[in-house]
């Protein structure tokens, strides 16, 4: 496929942004994929991805610049801070095409009707955006009638909106390019990491993208079409190479879902990390399901340098977590993988959820009994959330817990109680209250310790970096949530 080269002189400006603003926020890879692509298919666009910039630096450069089309991206969690922008920006700039994609809108389409958004993008945008800039191109507007034809789409016509469903994806992911991580707000994501046992920043790659699972309270694999994909093992040995050597990163978590499902892969992983200049330079930290983990899985994660794994363990109850996951995942699965990860060392951390539909305090008794009794070397908790399209938010919609228009507010953070939010008839809100406070003392009985190590682990270059203009910028956007946030993380 060739690039759609320059006829005209002027270029059309896209700006992109990331609508969140964290002390420790993820890397926006999904942007950085797409700035990639489009870069080099679409040679008359000048890019400028918006990444951990204050709203009001970013309104005034949109002001400033006034790009032809701005994209924003929106996961559910900040999808009223898209919003909100999305409103401000059409009101100062409203002759720019205002698009909207990401995971929020691909689940819930019908925010669209009454949001301010001129177009979103279902799915993965690559294609979708390159055939968008394809047509915009020739005669700058919007041309409905062509792109209605195209899959990935939601559009105005009058007072119709057009669904064309969601978007044609990438057979060969290596088709994609590095990250654009030059385009991003790299100095944020180098500060000190206090999640972190040596404070090191953490860099952040995606091997794969999908899941095949169907878990009744994620979002992630109606996003993904319930498929898996994979760059190739060359291409991911690519990739580290940068984070390492141009980034300097020594350790780097792998976002994926599901990082070691193709075995083969993993294993020429190991073999050509072993085999390049990086072999033992990098620690990873990666994400591991417990009917996925086996010994050999272990054997490889400790060759390739995988020191910490996360497991989804969820609940200590079976009937609560056959609910959430279905059949084909079991409690003495979780145990066995505790087990494999010990015998090779491996850290684990263990997330669980509670406040999910039909759970009872004696189920939450047994997670805690879970916690207590494996000897994990961290955990979290968080109470279940509702996200759109899964399973659990069709009960909490169908149940009255939450209107449908639910994340165009504010919400309450993700570690504290929501009771408003509780799913589970079956056991009262003083016994969950009391309940969830019983299994988080037993999960910062591990944070206490670790906070000491942190506390010793400090080095001069910590220091530094939390003298930065940066660093002072973000404590202060997250006032008093420092300490719970940040150093008992």
């Amino acid at each position: 496929m060739t690039a759609l080269t320059l006829t005209k002189q002027k270029k059309i400006k896209f700006a992109l942004i990331n609508p969140d603003y964290k002390l420790y926020g993820d890397p926006p890879l999904g942007l950085a994929c797409l700035a990639a692509y489009l870069k080099r298919e679409c040679e008359f666009l000048k890019i400028r991805i918006f990444d951990q910039v204050k709203e009001e630096k970013i309104l005034e450069s949109l002001t400033k610049t006034k790009p032809e089309v701005i994209g924003i991206s929106a996961v559910s969690q900040n999808y009223y801070k898209a919003l909100k922008l999305g409103k401000i920006i059409k009101k100062i700039l409203p002759n720019s095409v205002l698009i909207l994609g990401g995971v929020h809108i691909t689940t819930l389409p019908e925010s669209f009707k009454n949001s301010p958004f001129d177009i979103a993008i279902r799915g993965e945008g690559e294609i979708p955006v390159k055939k968008f800039f394809e047509i915009f191109y020739k005669d700058m507007k919007i041309n409905v009638k062509r792109l209605s034809k195209i899959s990935g789409f939601m559009l105005r016509n009058k007072d119709k909106i057009i669904d064309t469903g969601l978007s044609e994806t990438m057979t060969n992911l290596d088709d994609v390019p590095l990250p654009a991580r030059e385009m991003l707000n790299m100095k944020y994501y180098q500060l000190p990491r206090f999640s972190s046992k040596k404070l090191d920043a953490n860099g952040a790659i995606l091997t794969s993208r999908g899941c095949p699972f169907a878990c009744r309270f994620c979002a992630s694999s109606l996003f993904w079409n319930r498929k898996i994909r994979f760059f190739s093992a060359k291409r991911v040995v690519e990739e580290l190479e940068v984070l390492h050597y141009k980034y300097k990163y020594t350790n780097i978590e792998i976002y994926d879902d599901l990082f070691s499902i193709n075995k083969e892969r993993l294993r020429e992983i190991v073999k050509l990390l072993n085999e390049s200049s990086l072999a033992g330079k990098i620690k990873f930290s990666v994400m591991a399901r417990a009917n996925t983990f086996d010994n050999e899985t272990a054997s490889l994660f400790k060759q390739m340098g995988v020191y910490s794994l996360a497991f989804g363990f969820e609940t200590g109850s079976q009937k609560i977590l056959t609910y959430l996951k279905r059949e084909g995942v079991t409690i003495d699965m979780a145990v066995n993988a505790v087990k494999i990860a010990k015998r090779y060392n491996l850290l684990i951390h263990g997330f669980f959820m509670t406040g999910s539909p039909y759970e009872t305090r004696e189920d939450m008794e047994m997670t805690y009994k879970f916690i207590k009794e494996n000897n994990l070397d961290s955990a979290q908790i968080l109470q279940v959330t509702p996200y759109p399209g899964t399973e659990i938010w069709q009960y909490a919609v169908e149940n009255n817990i939450v209107p449908r228009d639910f994340y165009e507010k504010p919400a309450k953070e993700l570690a504290e109680i929501n009771l408003n939010l509780l799913l589970s008839k079956e056991i009262s809100k003083e016994d969950f209250i009391e309940g969830f406070h019983k299994i988080q003392g037993a999960i910062n009985q591990n944070k206490e310790r670790g906070f000491l190590t942190k506390l010793l682990a400090v080095r001069p270059r910590h220091i530094r970096a939390m003298l930065s203009k940066e660093f002072f910028e973000k404590v202060n956007s997250i006032k008093g949530h420092f300490l719970r946030d940040v150093l008992f993380r």
